[in-house]
């Protein structure tokens, strides 16, 4: 996936667990690997991640709606499901923490900046909580995205949209 955040007009990536997109059993094997194909800064958006957050499950999973599938399509095709208990669930899921200022918002629930240089390389373990913030600067900032799935576990029904699926238990093993 390439990502292109414009000088002064490239916008927010909320905050998210790759997990929740890309969603394995038994256990989640998602590891997203992101290429600084330009510097990325406080300023121009870089990546913002909470330390320990990997340690914590996968709170929600992206899965289709049965309701949509069984015809009403007045529905969202595809919908945010809890898999975790509610102690485990935080209230910027899906947002970006904002209390009139954003930086010491996001901070303040543990996020950190990761500020990179052209070409580094950062592994991302799907569930570790990440964001980035708009593109305030002149610069713009170019990044290559590559998200992997361990090939022996459950994978979704083939009638799934594969990008956007969720793997649901007795789905079909691939070898």
């Amino acid at each position: 996936m390439y990502i292109f955040k414009q000088p002064k007009i490239g916008g927010e990536v909320t905050a998210h667990q790759d997990s929740t997109f890309l969603y394995t059993e038994p256990r989640p094997t998602c590891l997203g690997l992101w290429l600084a194909l330009e510097d990325a800064t406080l300023q121009n958006g870089c990546l913002w991640a909470r330390k320990g957050s990997h340690n914590e499950p996968v709170r929600r999973v992206f899965a289709r709606n049965p309701e949509y599938f069984q015809g009403n399509t007045e529905v969202p095709m595809l919908i945010f499901e809890n898999v975790a208990g509610e102690s485990e669930q935080v209230d910027w899921e899906g947002t970006i923490p904002n209390d009139g200022d954003v930086e010491a918002a996001v901070r303040a629930v543990g996020f950190e900046p990761l500020p990179v240089k052209k070409g580094d390389l950062v592994a991302i373990h799907g569930q570790v909580d990440h964001l980035s913030l708009p593109n305030t600067s002149a610069k713009s900032r170019h990044t290559f995205q590559l998200h992997l799935i361990g090939v022996t576990y459950l994978h979704p029904d083939p009638s799934c949209v594969p990008a956007f699926s969720a793997v649901r238990k007795g789905a079909k093993r691939v070898e």
